[in-house]
Protein backbone atom coordinates (compact mmCIF):
# COMPACT_ATOMS: atom_id res chain seq x y z
CA UNK A 1 0.00 0.00 0.00
CA UNK A 2 2.57 2.39 0.83
CA UNK A 3 4.11 1.70 -2.56
CA UNK A 4 0.69 2.43 -4.10
CA UNK A 5 0.88 5.61 -2.28
CA UNK A 6 4.05 6.51 -3.17
CA UNK A 7 3.50 5.76 -7.06
CA UNK A 8 0.24 7.50 -6.78
CA UNK A 9 2.48 10.90 -5.05
CA UNK A 10 5.07 10.37 -8.07
CA UNK A 11 2.19 10.71 -11.10
CA UNK A 12 0.34 13.15 -9.82
CA UNK A 13 3.43 15.52 -9.41
CA UNK A 14 4.71 14.77 -13.32
CA UNK A 15 0.70 15.38 -14.26
CA UNK A 16 1.13 18.71 -12.69
CA UNK A 17 4.42 19.45 -14.12
CA UNK A 18 3.40 18.34 -17.69
CA UNK A 19 0.48 20.97 -17.02
CA UNK A 20 2.58 23.38 -16.04
CA UNK A 21 4.70 23.17 -18.95
CA UNK A 22 1.51 23.09 -21.73
CA UNK A 23 -0.32 26.28 -20.05
CA UNK A 24 2.76 28.21 -19.01
CA UNK A 25 3.73 27.99 -23.02
CA UNK A 26 -0.02 28.98 -23.77
CA UNK A 27 -0.40 31.81 -21.20
CA UNK A 28 3.07 32.87 -20.09
CA UNK A 29 4.18 32.31 -16.41
CA UNK A 30 2.63 35.29 -15.12
CA UNK A 31 -0.82 35.42 -16.71
CA UNK A 32 -0.97 31.48 -15.28
CA UNK A 33 -2.85 30.87 -11.98
CA UNK A 34 -1.84 27.62 -10.09
CA UNK A 35 -5.59 26.95 -9.95
CA UNK A 36 -5.42 26.84 -14.10
CA UNK A 37 -2.33 24.53 -13.22
CA UNK A 38 -4.21 22.11 -11.37
CA UNK A 39 -7.30 22.23 -13.66
CA UNK A 40 -5.00 21.52 -16.15
CA UNK A 41 -3.87 18.60 -14.44
CA UNK A 42 -7.07 17.08 -13.14
CA UNK A 43 -6.44 17.52 -10.01
CA UNK A 44 -7.27 19.81 -6.68
CA UNK A 45 -5.63 22.64 -6.24
CA UNK A 46 -4.61 21.50 -2.86
CA UNK A 47 -2.82 18.40 -4.47
CA UNK A 48 -0.56 21.45 -6.50
CA UNK A 49 0.15 22.67 -3.30
CA UNK A 50 1.08 19.19 -1.42
CA UNK A 51 4.03 18.77 -4.34
CA UNK A 52 4.92 22.82 -4.53
CA UNK A 53 4.85 25.63 -1.97
CA UNK A 54 4.39 28.36 -4.59
CA UNK A 55 4.48 28.62 -8.43
CA UNK A 56 8.66 29.48 -8.04
CA UNK A 57 9.00 26.38 -6.19
CA UNK A 58 6.90 24.85 -9.26
CA UNK A 59 9.22 26.53 -12.32
CA UNK A 60 12.70 25.73 -10.23
CA UNK A 61 11.09 21.83 -10.41
CA UNK A 62 9.90 22.18 -14.36
CA UNK A 63 13.71 23.56 -14.94
CA UNK A 64 15.57 20.95 -13.26
CA UNK A 65 13.93 18.15 -15.44
CA UNK A 66 16.06 19.54 -18.16
CA UNK A 67 18.78 21.35 -17.01
CA UNK A 68 19.88 19.24 -13.71
CA UNK A 69 21.39 16.35 -16.11
CA UNK A 70 23.03 18.89 -18.94
CA UNK A 71 24.48 19.98 -15.47
CA UNK A 72 25.63 16.51 -14.88
CA UNK A 73 27.22 15.88 -17.91
CA UNK A 74 29.44 18.90 -17.23
CA UNK A 75 30.03 18.11 -13.95
CA UNK A 76 31.70 14.91 -15.06
CA UNK A 77 33.44 15.90 -18.03
CA UNK A 78 35.52 18.80 -15.84
CA UNK A 79 36.19 16.35 -13.27
CA UNK A 80 37.59 13.64 -15.77
CA UNK A 81 41.01 14.93 -16.32
CA UNK A 82 40.16 14.18 -19.78
CA UNK A 83 43.04 14.08 -22.71
CA UNK A 84 40.94 15.40 -25.02
CA UNK A 85 38.44 18.17 -22.92
CA UNK A 86 38.04 20.79 -26.62
CA UNK A 87 36.03 17.52 -27.99
CA UNK A 88 34.56 16.44 -25.37
CA UNK A 89 32.99 19.95 -24.30
CA UNK A 90 32.23 20.05 -28.12
CA UNK A 91 30.54 16.86 -28.18
CA UNK A 92 28.42 17.25 -25.19
CA UNK A 93 27.31 20.89 -26.77
CA UNK A 94 26.45 19.36 -29.65
CA UNK A 95 24.52 16.31 -28.02
CA UNK A 96 22.61 19.48 -26.25
CA UNK A 97 21.35 21.02 -29.20
CA UNK A 98 20.79 17.89 -30.82
CA UNK A 99 18.28 17.09 -27.79
CA UNK A 100 17.33 20.83 -28.10
CA UNK A 101 15.88 19.96 -31.90
CA UNK A 102 14.44 16.45 -31.36
CA UNK A 103 13.20 16.81 -27.62
CA UNK A 104 9.90 18.84 -27.73
CA UNK A 105 9.86 19.03 -23.61
CA UNK A 106 13.25 20.41 -23.88
CA UNK A 107 11.99 22.90 -26.15
CA UNK A 108 9.21 24.02 -24.32
CA UNK A 109 10.65 24.20 -20.91
CA UNK A 110 13.39 26.60 -22.67
CA UNK A 111 11.13 28.46 -24.49
CA UNK A 112 9.01 29.09 -21.23
CA UNK A 113 12.29 30.61 -19.35
CA UNK A 114 13.20 32.52 -22.48
CA UNK A 115 10.22 34.23 -23.70
CA UNK A 116 7.67 33.28 -22.10
CA UNK A 117 8.66 34.40 -18.12
CA UNK A 118 8.35 37.86 -17.03
CA UNK A 119 11.24 38.07 -14.32
CA UNK A 120 9.56 40.28 -11.99
CA UNK A 121 7.24 40.88 -9.02
CA UNK A 122 6.71 37.52 -7.58
CA UNK A 123 8.96 35.52 -10.21
CA UNK A 124 11.94 37.80 -9.98
CA UNK A 125 13.46 35.35 -7.46
CA UNK A 126 13.48 32.86 -11.16
CA UNK A 127 15.78 35.40 -12.21
CA UNK A 128 18.34 34.80 -9.43
CA UNK A 129 17.78 31.04 -9.80
CA UNK A 130 18.32 31.10 -13.47
CA UNK A 131 21.76 33.20 -13.37
CA UNK A 132 22.82 30.93 -10.87
CA UNK A 133 22.73 27.87 -13.22
CA UNK A 134 24.01 29.83 -16.01
CA UNK A 135 27.01 30.78 -13.31
CA UNK A 136 27.32 26.72 -12.35
CA UNK A 137 27.83 25.96 -16.02
CA UNK A 138 30.33 29.01 -17.13
CA UNK A 139 32.47 27.80 -13.75
CA UNK A 140 31.89 24.00 -15.32
CA UNK A 141 32.89 25.19 -18.89
CA UNK A 142 35.88 27.63 -17.54
CA UNK A 143 37.29 24.38 -15.63
CA UNK A 144 37.56 22.26 -19.19
CA UNK A 145 38.96 24.84 -21.13
CA UNK A 146 41.32 25.15 -18.23
CA UNK A 147 42.41 21.59 -18.69
CA UNK A 148 42.61 22.23 -22.35
CA UNK A 149 45.26 24.85 -21.68
CA UNK A 150 46.60 22.75 -19.32
CA UNK A 151 47.43 20.15 -22.03
CA UNK A 152 48.29 22.60 -24.71
CA UNK A 153 45.24 22.47 -27.11
CA UNK A 154 43.69 26.02 -25.89
CA UNK A 155 45.08 28.67 -28.31
CA UNK A 156 46.70 31.27 -26.75
CA UNK A 157 44.59 33.96 -28.28
CA UNK A 158 41.90 32.48 -25.79
CA UNK A 159 41.63 32.49 -22.06
CA UNK A 160 39.34 29.52 -20.42
CA UNK A 161 37.47 32.48 -18.99
CA UNK A 162 36.68 34.52 -22.53
CA UNK A 163 36.81 30.77 -24.30
CA UNK A 164 33.65 30.14 -21.37
CA UNK A 165 32.05 33.61 -21.79
CA UNK A 166 32.15 33.39 -25.86
CA UNK A 167 30.86 29.49 -25.31
CA UNK A 168 27.64 30.30 -23.53
CA UNK A 169 26.77 33.36 -25.37
CA UNK A 170 27.15 31.26 -28.85
CA UNK A 171 24.96 28.60 -27.13
CA UNK A 172 22.48 31.19 -25.92
CA UNK A 173 22.40 32.94 -29.13
CA UNK A 174 21.86 29.41 -31.00
CA UNK A 175 19.08 28.28 -28.84
CA UNK A 176 17.40 32.05 -28.79
CA UNK A 177 17.10 31.96 -32.78
CA UNK A 178 15.75 28.35 -33.08
CA UNK A 179 12.62 29.16 -30.29
CA UNK A 180 12.25 32.64 -32.68
CA UNK A 181 10.86 30.25 -35.25
CA UNK A 182 13.32 31.72 -38.29
CA UNK A 183 12.71 29.66 -41.07
CA UNK A 184 16.49 30.49 -42.25
CA UNK A 185 17.44 28.88 -39.25
CA UNK A 186 17.35 24.75 -38.39
CA UNK A 187 18.99 24.03 -35.05
CA UNK A 188 19.78 20.54 -36.16
CA UNK A 189 22.13 21.71 -39.01
CA UNK A 190 23.15 25.19 -38.45
CA UNK A 191 23.93 24.78 -34.56
CA UNK A 192 26.38 21.76 -34.91
CA UNK A 193 28.22 23.83 -38.04
CA UNK A 194 28.85 27.18 -35.95
CA UNK A 195 30.01 24.75 -33.01
CA UNK A 196 32.48 23.14 -34.76
CA UNK A 197 33.94 26.52 -36.52
CA UNK A 198 33.79 27.67 -33.09
CA UNK A 199 35.90 25.27 -31.42
CA UNK A 200 38.37 25.00 -34.59
CA UNK A 201 39.45 28.57 -33.49
CA UNK A 202 39.99 27.89 -29.70
CA UNK A 203 42.02 24.59 -30.75
CA UNK A 204 46.12 25.29 -30.78
CA UNK A 205 47.65 25.11 -34.61
CA UNK A 206 49.13 21.85 -34.04
CA UNK A 207 45.41 20.39 -33.28
CA UNK A 208 43.93 22.17 -36.24
CA UNK A 209 46.21 20.42 -38.76
CA UNK A 210 45.36 16.73 -37.33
Amino acid sequence: MARRTKDEAVRTRDAILDAAERVFYKHGVARTSLEEIAQAAKVTRGAVYWHFRDKIALCEAMMNRIFLPQEDVLERLAASESDTPLEDLKSACCHSLHMMASDKRRKRVVSIIMLRCEYVDEMAPMMKRRRACKDRMLERTERLFKQAQKVGHLSPHWSPHHAAIGLQAMIGGLINSALEGRKDFDLATTAPACIEAFFHSLSTPTRKSR
